[in-house]
């Protein structure tokens, strides 16, 4: 027991420190965030000095930019439900990589969430009222008791499932599928109901006729599942240029010098090579004497000088590697770069899928440092696959690499697609039910959409919204937005669109007018504007924080297998690795 608290807090300890390395990008990157959030303190400090009077809220508008930014990012953390499902329960595999990605925005956007809504109180000390077996809970009468539970919950669930996959790979052992698997499938109820909660936070208020309308809850999932792809795709690509690198030179030199690399010498394998395996890969321990010794047939070990490839990206050949001394980096060259996608140490294999498919290589294999690799032809592996336990831990960790393919973004980009016509279709119905039926309660769709007795604050901001949706929209139907040019714009016209339709254009229209038939326009503060950009510099400095340390874990270059070892290549997300292909 002591000694695994002792490997989790070196596990912590490790991760940690990757927080505080990186290249000047990076360093600019954290500086300026850091920034931010001082700025968005200092701007509390003084609401929570002066009160809300600093804000632009009022007695009639009383729901301002702070629960307009809640509600986005409540829909942000349940899109994380959009690539658990594929995965999961599709068993998609060019998804299965971006999983964590997504599940780690999502703690990031809770964390958001759970800010905007402290700093929207008036007096945030009295937030123990709302706390289970501690205040008046009013559970389960009062959404508010709900929307406590949906949101702490959904945190944790995630975080549990984050921590512990990353904790297995850093382990280098597959995870146990009944310690996280049940919570993944809880996540995805959970999901679901993080936002339809929130959407009936709206739709239970009788006297606001605005917000009464039962497509408020699909319409919440419909947006959500379009912005939450949409930004993971944008933050996925921008994880892809900064783990990647290119010879000087650029791309024009890029395949001369990938074919300038030298070979390594061989020799024909010897039983005395297995035994070295296996002290490395415990499991072939379990592996039958006759077969360790048929397994040899055809069987070589490779002597590699740093820089030597093992295997080329596009090649087709049936043998697959195990590392038996030194480390290797498999790395996939896309649009004149290369990403590291998985760095292995003693024990560890590669091209193992490829070869047992027979289909080209994913990636370029390159010694790191001075290594030797036993060569086994995929009839062998094959062999050693019957091997019950042999075959766990080798299909285990096919899954254990960084691949973030351009198939994968499409796959999302289709998720975006589908969900904006739905999002479109539902806003259409919602604008038809307001104007068509011309009842009294139309006023505040009318304030919104074409100003009501001179108002009309929020008109060109639902109008940008809409016209960002439509294009949008049409983006994504044509075939131009599977170019990631495109596609990048189509996402980022997404995500301010919703951002506005469901923040601006849905909080503050439900409190104009009053019931009393006051118009009183609402306009965020200066200090109030501070605070927002802060919490969202926050958000970003955690996610970026998430990243940083799960991107050196997944490719493998961070692992208790290199605890005692120098940090290979953790140094910078955007440095050059040890080996230059």
């Amino acid at each position: 027991m002591r000694q695994a608290v002792r490997n989790y807090l070196v596990f912590l300890w490790r991760s940690g420190r990757l927080a505080f390395e990186g290249d000047w990008r990076y360093y600019t990157w954290m500086g300026g965030l850091t920034v931010l959030c001082l700025l968005g303190l200092n701007a509390y400090a003084k609401q929570f000095a002066n009160g809300l009077i600093v804000t632009g809220m009022s007695d009639e508008v009383s729901w301002g930019v702070y629960i307009a930014n809640f509600t986005f990012l409540v829909g942000v953390a349940a899109a994380a439900v959009m690539m658990v499902i594929p995965v999961y329960i599709y068993n998609n595999e060019e998804l299965h990589d971006l999983v964590i990605f997504g599940e780690l925005l999502a703690v990031a956007a809770i964390l958001m969430c759970l800010a905007f809504v402290t700093v929207d109180l008036g007096r945030p000390d009295r937030f123990w009222h709302l706390i289970p077996g501690i205040g008046q809970f009013n559970f389960p009468a009062s959404m508010l008791s709900w929307d406590v539970l949906v949101l702490n919950g959904y945190l944790l669930l995630n975080v549990h499932i984050c921590g512990y996959l990353l904790y297995c790979r850093y382990q280098g052992r597959a995870p146990a599928k009944w310690f996280y698997i049940p919570f993944v499938f809880i996540a995805i109820v959970w999901a679901v109901s993080i936002h339809t909660v929130t959407a009936f936070l709206y739709v239970g208020l009788g006297g606001r006729p605005f917000w009464n309308s039962a497509i408020v809850g699909p319409r919440f999932l419909a947006s959500a599942f379009t912005a939450g792809p949409a930004l993971i795709i944008l933050a996925m690509q921008v994880v892809r240029r900064v783990t990647a690198s290119a010879p000087v030179g650029g791309a024009s030199r890029l395949r001369g010098e990938q074919g300038a690399l030298q070979t390594p010498k061989s020799r024909a394998a010897f039983f005395g090579d297995l035994e070295v395996l296996a002290r490395h890969l415990t499991e072939l321990a379990a592996v039958p004497q006759e077969v360790r010794k048929n397994i040899l047939a055809g069987a070589i070990v490779l002597e590699a000088k740093a820089g030597d490839v093992f295997l080329r990206q596009g090649e087709t050949d049936k043998t697959t590697f195990f590392v038996l001394k030194g480390r290797v980096v498999v790395k996939r060259e896309e649009g004149g770069r290369f990403r590291v996608t998985r760095s292995l140490g003693p024990g560890e294999q590669f091209g193992e899928i490829s070869a047992l498919a027979g289909t080209p290589r994913t990636g370029t294999a390159i010694a790191e440092e001075p290594s030797q690799v036993l060569s086994l032809p995929a009839a062998s592996l094959r062999k050693l696959m019957a091997s019950p336990r042999m075959n766990k831990i080798i299909r285990s960790r096919m899954t254990e690499r960084l691949l973030i393919t351009d198939r994968a973004l499409m796959t999302l980009r289709s998720i975006v697609q589908v969900s904006m016509l739905i999002n479109v279709f539902l806003l259409v119905n919602e604008v038809f039910k307001e104007f068509y039926s011309g009842n009294l309660h139309v006023a505040s769709a009318k304030y919104l959409f074409v100003g009501l007795h001179g108002h009309h604050a929020l008109v060109p901001w639902i109008w940008t919204a809409i016209a960002f949706n439509l294009t949008a929209m049409v983006l994504l139907v044509l075939p131009v937005s599977r170019s990631l040019k495109w596609l990048n714009l189509t996402c980022v016209l997404c995500i301010v669109g919703i951002w506005i339709e469901k923040g601006m254009g849905l909080v503050i229209p439900g409190f104009i007018p009053t019931p009393l038939g006051q118009i009183v326009e609402y306009r965020p503060s200066l200090n109030e504007t501070l605070v927002c950009f802060g919490i969202w510099a926050f958000g970003l400095l955690c996610y970026t924080v998430f990243l940083r340390m799960s991107v050196p874990i997944l490719q493998g270059r961070l692992s208790k297998a290199n605890e005692g070892q120098p940090e290979f290549g953790v140094a910078a997300a955007g440095s050059r690795s040890a080996v230059q292909p």
